[in-house]
Order: C-alpha cells, then structure tokens, then sequence
C-alpha cells in the first residue's frame, strides 16, 4: 500500500505573558505581551491602570505567581533612551515629593500614614497612596503639592493591608508578603485560627508588617482538626 505523507506545519508559540520587573521591591507582574518577543533584561514600556511606566523583562519568577487578570498590564514597546532617562528623573521626583509629604504632614498635624508616590512616564499627574484610621481633611496638603511641583495630584485611600501589598517586603516565614505574590483578595483572618492551630496568641508573632493577623493564618486552618468541645 502507498502510505501518504502528510506535510506537518507546526506554527512557533510566542509567549504571551511575560513577567516584568515595574518595582524593583516587588515581585514581578505578569504582563501581556502580544507578539512582541522579549528576552531576558529588557527593558521596556508597559501600559497599567495607572499610567505607563517602565520595567525590565525577567526569566525569574517568584515561588508562586498571581494569575494574570483581564485588566492587567500590557507591555507597549521596548524602551527608548529617553523613556529610561524620564523614567529615572520621575523616579528621584517620587522620593522628593515623599519626603516632602512626610514633613508637610507633620507641619500641617494630619493624622495620615503615606506609603508611595507614583509619577507615570507622563508625569503630568503624581500619585500620592495612604492610609488614615480615622477621616481627615487632606485638601491643604493635596493644594501645597499641586503648587510646589506643578502637576495634578490624586491622594489615594488604602487600607493597610492594601498598603503594605503595595510597598512589599518579607514575612517572618522570610519570604515575600503573600499579598504581594499569589493572593488575589484579602480573606477573613480570625483569632480562632491561630487557636485551632495551637500558635501562640502573642499578638507580636501572629501580625503581619500591617499590624493586622497573618494572612497565611487562614491556609493552613483547614489541615488541623477543629477541637470539639465536650458536653456535659
């Protein structure tokens, strides 16, 4: 019998997600990349709901990655020369205005913890993130901003959780913060996990760099058994 040979074409796969490095104390984001074919190192453009901004391309990926959402970043180009020199005038921008808002903060006694400034590559508007326990009137030092350094500026409530996703760092465990790495929403965090796992109820060594309780507390709790309560 004539065995026909069928002519396979097999069509090369482009990544489409890729991980990029936008701040260098946070693990990286996953990016779409459309057909672009980036490697390792890059640096290039990307597009998030918070303006553009540069970031490096990276091969490294921590532990655990969040799943990319619909509304996640995209990468727009590679970086020109000028796009990395505005990306370090606004980045030096961001650490003045921090300062600035620190000590105004103190001169004009409001009750307010800043986390970060942001300034896209456009820098026609700065991000100021905080948090505050109770409501304060900002309005006085949101107008000193605005007239110091010439820009729009946006003053952005978080909660401390949120906060502390934000900036990023280390949990006692010493790993990445898991807010920062796989979680996608904040869950209830309760005492009587830390109970039925028999961890001390120190409030020092159950609380997370927000000062609330652990997040992990509530991943673990379901491979413990729940303690019955004897009736008599």
């Amino acid at each position: 019998d004539m065995t026909a040979l069928v002519e396979c074409r097999v069509t090369p796969v482009v990544e489409d997600w890729v991980r990029v490095v936008v701040d260098p104390g946070l693990p990286p984001i996953p990016c779409r990349a459309g057909q672009l074919i980036l490697k390792h190192g890059e640096s290039i453009v990307v597009e998030t709901p918070d303006g553009k901004f540069v970031g490096t391309v990276t091969a490294f990926s921590p532990p655990s990655l969040k799943k990319p959402r619909k509304t996640a970043a995209r990468v727009i180009r590679l970086a020109t020369p000028e796009d990395e020199k505005r990306h370090e005038d606004t980045g030096h921008l961001e650490r003045e205005i921090e300062r600035y808002v620190r000590r105004r903060m103190r001169d004009l006694d409001l009750d307010l913890h800043p986390f970060k400034v942001r300034l896209p590559l456009s820098g026609k508007v700065a991000v100021v993130y905080f948090s505050a326990e109770k409501r304060v009137d900002y309005r006085p030092l949101q107008r000193d901003l605005g007239r110091r350094y010439r820009r729009r500026i946006e003053m952005r409530s978080l909660g401390v959780r949120d906060g502390a996703r934000m900036c990023g760092g280390l949990g006692p465990c010493g790993r990445c913060l898991c807010c920062t790495t796989f979680m996608d929403r904040f869950h209830s965090v309760t005492v009587r996990m830390a109970k039925r796992q028999n961890l001390s109820l120190n409030p020092a060594k159950i609380s997370g760099l927000c000062g609330r309780l652990m997040c992990c507390l509530a991943h673990e709790v379901e491979l413990y058994p729940e303690k019955r309560r004897n009736r008599s």
